[in-house]
């Protein structure tokens, strides 16, 4: 009887590290699912050159704020959550700093696609974070991430070369300005907030 319960006791703390490992993976590569088609470091500078969207160091960043390349694809992700009542000036905001850059220096989308001719549509995201502490079988409290996206800002090249960045620069700060960028983008996209 003992050795059958110490085979058990052993099989379900190796089923529990394997359950473990194998949940932790499959986050991992949930929020990793990106892949990178090209220089991830050149496509960040770039992505910071034109849309000037970060103003920390990488090394002080969030861990989500990253910039994928994926295809033809670039996405450029943002820590920035929304409550119901930032989430109309976010849309603003959130267009503006795509098509027309964040900083006074950045020039937007449209200068972002004529640099890289290879990219066909850039998505802007903002996102927050859910976190959540747990304690671990020895009595150690692990601090679990869930990164989740708030908004989806979307611009293909066909509708960047339409688009005249002064123009949008005074209509994306106007009072209408979230009916403007609902007009303008191709996809925009804002979670329900309670």
């Amino acid at each position: 009887m003992l050795t059958r319960f110490t085979m058990t006791f052993t099989f379900s703390r190796s089923a529990r590290w394997i359950l473990g490992a194998l949940c932790a993976w499959s986050t991992f590569s949930v929020a990793q699912t990106p892949t990178v088609d090209a220089d991830i470091e050149a496509v960040s500078r770039l992505v910071q050159t034109h849309l000037g969207l970060y103003v920390t160091r990488p090394e002080r960043r969030d861990q989500g704020e990253r910039v994928y390349l994926r295809q033809r694809q670039l996405e450029a992700w943002l820590h920035k959550p929304l409550s119901p009542k930032t989430a109309e000036a976010a849309v603003c905001q959130g267009a503006r700093w795509l098509l027309t850059g964040r900083l006074r220096k950045s020039r937007g989308a449209g200068a972002l696609f004529a640099a890289r001719p290879d990219i066909g549509q850039v998505t802007l995201v903002f996102y927050g974070v859910q976190t959540r502490v747990d304690p671990d079988r020895n009595g150690r409290y692990q601090q679990r991430r869930t990164v989740e996206p708030h908004a989806r800002f979307t611009v293909s090249r066909e509708r960047a070369q339409q688009l005249s960045p002064e123009a949008l620069a005074a209509q994306l700060s106007a009072a209408d300005c979230g009916k403007t960028a609902r007009v303008v983008l191709d996809e925009l996209w804002v979670k329900k907030t309670r």
